[in-house]
């Protein structure tokens, strides 16, 4: 009698277990349908919210002729930050983006960078070396409001120096890390320090960089700029989307960037391509949307020569035997 008790208790149990792993079975397979889902729409929700950007920021960009001379540059900038929008967006959707669609998504912003790059180029072309029967007040006249362009950009870049999320200042002869987690997706600005090793090891969204002396920057892949200016006897490995470095000399680049560099009033540069190796670093790539197979870094514009036939003198390719490995 206690035997046949015993075995109908097993069976009893043995049924609840089966029941049990079945109810798990299906909870299990309603959830992955419910993620599948969820994924589905998000990548929906993306692509469509990702393409209307990109149809609305080349309409802008097709409209931007018709504008008055004024206002050419302003309707630039404010193109500029919306495609510096799309890209906060893309990288805050990679996680859940097929890697297709992530690769499609990434060269879409590299053709927006470059086309609005060309209609800058377009619209403003560089002035050629040409003789001229003009009066000597109406180059003075046009010397006087470059310089005054130059000093308003100055001031822009102080501001926006000033007003990043994550700063790293006056500091002098330290070793700085920024964690991760403070700075993604952040603008960061790095300025009045010297002799110092800052790392920047995330992706934050931009990084300005202003009065650095016989400094080490090292940043993983940054979102969308790099504006670097007045720096002296630095070595900065650094990648983005665009770097623009003004007034700097005697310093070193290590660099992955996906438009193209540019440098004005600047003398004494170094180029060699990015070297930096550290355990995260191809998340941070996704995180960034930074295209990691594409780097233009020996791609340099001097804004400062005006001879396209010859090689600018304000900096060179960096010798490889010159050139260092950055490995934590």
């Amino acid at each position: 009698m206690d035997t046949l008790l015993e075995k109908k208790t097993e069976v009893t149990e043995r049924l609840k277990r089966r029941e049990v792993e079945r109810l798990a079975e299906l909870q299990k397979r309603k959830q992955e349908k419910e993620n599948n889902i969820s994924t589905l729409e998000g990548t929906k929700y993306f692509i469509e919210n990702f393409n209307k950007e990109k149809s609305d920021i080349l309409l802008a960009l097709e409209q931007v002729d018709t504008r008055p001379k004024n206002e050419m540059v302003t309707e630039l900038d404010r193109i500029s930050e919306r495609i510096q929008g799309l890209q906060k967006f893309h990288a805050d959707s990679t996680m859940f983006l097929p890697s297709y669609d992530v690769r499609q998504s990434q060269e879409t912003l590299g053709n927006l960078h470059t086309l609005i790059q060309e209609k800058r180029d377009k619209l403003f072309p560089k002035k050629k070396f040409a003789f001229s029967s003009k009066k000597k007040t109406v180059k003075q006249d046009e010397n006087k409001k470059e310089e005054e362009v130059k000093t308003n950009a100055s001031k822009n870049e102080d501001q926006n120096v000033q007003l990043a999320d994550c700063t790293i200042q006056k500091k002098s002869k330290e070793c700085v890390e920024m964690s991760e987690a403070a700075m993604e997706k952040k603008d960061v600005s790095l300025f009045d320090n010297s002799f110092c090793t800052i790392k920047l090891f995330g992706a934050p969204s931009t990084v300005h960089m202003k009065n650095l002396t016989d400094c080490i920057v090292i940043t993983g892949p940054v979102s969308s700029s790099i504006f670097i200016s007045d720096c002296k006897n630095c070595t900065f490995v650094i990648a983005c989307q665009q770097l623009r470095t003004h007034s700097t000399t005697k310093c070193k680049f290590y660099l992955h960037v996906t438009s193209r560099a540019i440098i004005e009033d600047c003398s004494e540069l170094e180029f060699a391509p990015y070297s930096l190796s550290y355990s995260k670093l191809d998340d941070h790539f996704v995180t960034a949307g930074l295209d990691k197979s594409k780097n233009n870094w020996h791609d340099v514009d001097d804004f400062n020569w005006l001879a396209h036939d010859v090689h600018s003198p304000n900096w060179n390719i960096m010798s490889e035997e010159k050139r260092e490995q950055f490995k934590f």
